[in-house]
């Protein structure tokens, strides 16, 4: 084994040293046999005439042996030696040499002797032989050495003396040599490899001693040991170092008396449950691991983990733990700051949509224990977008923050306010007694937002629309009460904006219709449910006709007819408007294709359709699949798609009046009229809204306007239509004032295109007769 190249020199000396070491052992007793066999020698051989050779032998080997016991003596004062060279291991193997070959002359006697004579030297060189072997077997060159000198002389010995009984003793000599030195080398590379695994064990106990000991000293956690009555036994330096005392302070004082926890009132949640957690495993004796407890440190509280071993007696019986500590404390308050960032709007220091809705499942907690009533308030800043658009997102978000500022200023301690994204706020509004506090609350808080805001270079006005939800008669649960304010706040918008509105359930069942509306709505165009229905535009006079309004309706399996007013904004809102708009104005030229050539068809186009990429090529492939003549097709469009105008809508405009397709502005006149969009974009036709007709006969204001546009209209030379025409009188004025063209329940409701005909007969006859 040492003669392994992996073993270095130094191992190698340590090895050595052992060797000599447990050689040593017995080396005092080898000797003292030695002696004791020497005179036994003597003894025997005394009475008969070989005295004086046996004492002439005797004398060496007892002095060399005294010699040896007296050196061992002096060296048992020395201090025992940790490295030994390889000159030592020679030396052992010399000494061997010299005391074998004592013993080695012994048997070279045996053909003198006498007969009890020759039985001792047998007796003596055997023994000799097996204690040399075994004594020596951890030098295994001194061992070999030795039994091979004593084995030599009896060998040698016995040849003088030929017999039978010789000649077996010799052959078993030489077995026993063999035996011998074999297991001397087995037992010395045992030995060797002990010795080896004995000095890395103690190298290893040695470097974690150091660890350990430097981690004491250095490291931020800290050891401790407890007896099995949880008396502290061990502790660490840096345990006293944190806690202000020395560790001898603790020394026998029970564990939980010497952590310096918090009060269990200024605990959290979490921090109470990891003391119970560390309690609970200590009485069951079993393990645990990051135990979180709170402790307080000079005025500050720390969270400190703790983990532990039970450590079990022999007999198994509970004999204390096996700790470690560390102060875990900048891990929590990041753990909490990233916790509180995942709730909170980063921009408003609000709380989110997250902890919004935490807030109001804690509130609800409280009304199922103590009956507390609260309000729900969704809030939606109305004009903000404009705002946001126009001046940039940096003077957005500086307004946001102000209403974050107004909205709390408006509510109390016990209240939510969030903020949910964009321009949505919401509040909870807790501990009330009646709804009215919530109205009164959402009144403070429209004047409040409508204040003017300074922004860096101008001034912004804005207002905000609220949907209000209360406990218990609007809900019992969190998602089900955002749901109703949300569809408050979708009413209040409706109604105009700018106010409140209290969930009602007429508002949960328009929201299931309107939901059914969705769901159905796309089925619907594949199942044929769509169909156009037309109205006629007549001449005033002549009550002939110029051309159809086409009109969609839906025709629901479940509800019946719908109106447009009901499911077009719904199909603006989802994206479907672009198929459904695609398909009225292909159906419409398939119709009108059926007519006289010089009947136009007249179809509404909504502003959301209109900035829907694809409309002019709708227009084109629907022309291009009835062969319509592009000036048989009118589209109408309102004015609300001029508020804010774009290239795209532009371009659009020029690409289907280059077409050739006429272009009507509907409804003209009802709020965003403004005379510049007649200036900048050019209309075939203007549409009198009919608002302004229903009052005509009575209203001189009305016939005022009604005058106006229609002179602006010859002026400008567009044709006009005046709506909604329902009496003879409406028409009487209409004509007094020169009105060319009319539509209304007065010439006809809206009809399929299979009663069409009539009208065209109409025509034809009153051609007829104006022709005679």
């Amino acid at each position: 084994m040492l003669g392994a190249p992996s073993v270095s020199e130094e191992l190698r000396s340590r090895v050595r040293a052992s060797q000599i070491s447990m050689v040593l052992r017995y080396t005092s007793w080898m000797m003292a046999a030695n002696i004791a066999n020497a005179l036994a020698v003597v003894a025997v051989a005394w009475p008969g005439d070989n005295r004086w050779l046996a004492l002439s032998w005797s004398v060496p080997v007892m002095a060399v042996a005294s010699i040896v016991m007296f050196k061992l003596f002096l060296g048992d004062r020395r201090t025992p030696r940790t490295s030994a060279s390889l000159n030592v291991i020679r030396r052992a193997t010399t000494n061997a040499l010299v005391m074998g070959a004592l013993w080695a002359i012994l048997p070279l006697g045996y053909v003198i002797a006498s007969p009890q004579e020759k039985l001792v030297i047998i007796c003596v060189s055997a023994g000799m032989l097996c204690g040399a072997g075994f004594a020596l077997s951890t030098i295994p060159s001194a061992a070999i050495t030795f039994v091979s000198s004593i084995a030599l002389g009896i060998v040698v010995g016995l040849w003088f003396a030929p017999s039978v009984a010789t000649t077996v003793i010799s052959i078993m000599s030489v077995v026993y040599i063999g035996v011998i030195v074999t297991s001397s080398l087995t037992l010395a590379r045992l030995l060797s490899d002990r010795i080896l695994a004995d000095i890395n064990s103690t190298e290893q106990r040695d470097v974690i001693g150091l660890l350990l000991n430097d981690f004491e000293e250095n490291a931020s956690d800290w050891l401790w040991v407890v007896d099995k009555s949880f008396s502290i036994t061990h502790v660490s330096a840096r345990f006293g170092e944190i806690t202000g005392h020395p560790e001898q302070h603790y020394m026998g004082r029970k564990i939980g008396d010497c952590l310096p926890l918090c009060d269990r009132q200024d605990l959290t949640e979490h921090e109470a449950a990891g003391l119970e957690a560390l309690t609970r495993a200590m009485a069951a004796r079993k393990p645990f691991r990051n135990c979180a407890i709170a402790v307080k440190l000079k005025e500050r509280k720390h969270i400190w983990a703790i983990s532990a071993k039970p450590v079990f007696d022999e007999k198994g019986s509970f004999a204390g733990y096996r700790g470690v500590g560390r102060d875990v404390t900048q891990e929590h308050e990041s753990k909490a700051h990233i916790a509180y960032m995942a709730r909170t709007d980063a921009l408003t220091n609000l709380p989110n949509r997250a902890l919004f809705r935490e807030n109001i499942e804690h509130a609800l907690a409280r009304h199922h224990r103590h009956g507390e009533n609260f309000a729900v308030l969704l809030l939606d800043l109305d004009h903000f977008k404009i705002i946001n658009d126009t001046q940039g997102h940096p003077e957005g978000d500086r307004l946001l923050v102000e209403v974050a500022k107004r909205l709390m200023c408006e509510v109390r301690d016990i209240d939510t306010v969030a903020r949910l994204g964009g321009d949505e706020f919401a509040i909870v509004l807790s501990a009330i007694e009646r709804p009215q506090e919530a109205a009164n609350l959402a009144e403070s808080i429209a004047r409040t937002i409508t204040r003017p805001y300074m922004l860096t270079h101008s001034e912004a006005i804005i207002g905000v629309s609220i949907g209000i939800a209360v406990v218990p008669d609007d809900g019992l649960d969190a998602d089900q009460l955002i749901r109703h304010a949300d569809l408050a706040l979708y009413r209040a918008k409706a109604d105009g904006r700018g106010g409140y509105h209290f969930f009602e359930t007429a508002l949960d069942e328009a929201a299931r219709r309107r939901h059914q509306l969705e769901n159905d709505m796309r089925g619907g165009m594949e199942r044929g449910e769509f169909e156009l229905y037309f109205q006629p535009v007549v001449a005033a006079d002549s009550r002939i006709v110029n051309g159809f309004e086409a009109l969609m309706r839906w025709q629901h399996p479940a509800l019946g007819q719908l109106s447009p007013a009901e499911f077009i904004p719904l199909a603006e809102e989802t994206g479907f408007i672009k198929q459904l708009g695609a398909w009225a104005i292909r159906k419409a030229c398939e119709v009108a294709i059926t007519w006289p050539p010089h009947i136009r068809v007249a179809v509404n186009l909504s502003a959301v359709q209109f900035r829907t990429p694809g409309l002019f090529a709708d227009v084109q492939k629907a022309l291009a699949a009835t062969g319509l003549a592009p000036d048989r097709l009118e589209l109408e469009v309102t004015e609300s798609l001029l508020l804010d105008t774009n290239s795209a809508v532009e371009s659009t405009l020029l690409a289907l009046r280059h077409l050739g397709v006429r272009l009507a502005l509907d409804d003209f006149g009802t709020g965003y009229a403004s005379l510049s969009y007649l200036r900048r974009f050019r209309f075939d036709k203007i549409k009198i809204d009919r608002s302004f007709v229903r009052e005509i006969e009575s209203d001189h204001e009305c016939q005022a306007i009604v005058e106006m546009l229609i002179q602006l209209a010859g002026n400008l030379n567009m044709s006009l239509t005046a709506e909604g025409v329902e009496t003879e009188g409406q028409l009487a004025v209409l004509l007094s004032r020169g009105c060319k063209e009319i539509q209304g329940f007065l010439i006809s409701r809206p009809t399929t295109s299979a009663t069409l005909f009539q009208f065209f007969e109409i025509e034809d006859q009153s051609r007829l007769l104006a022709a005679g």
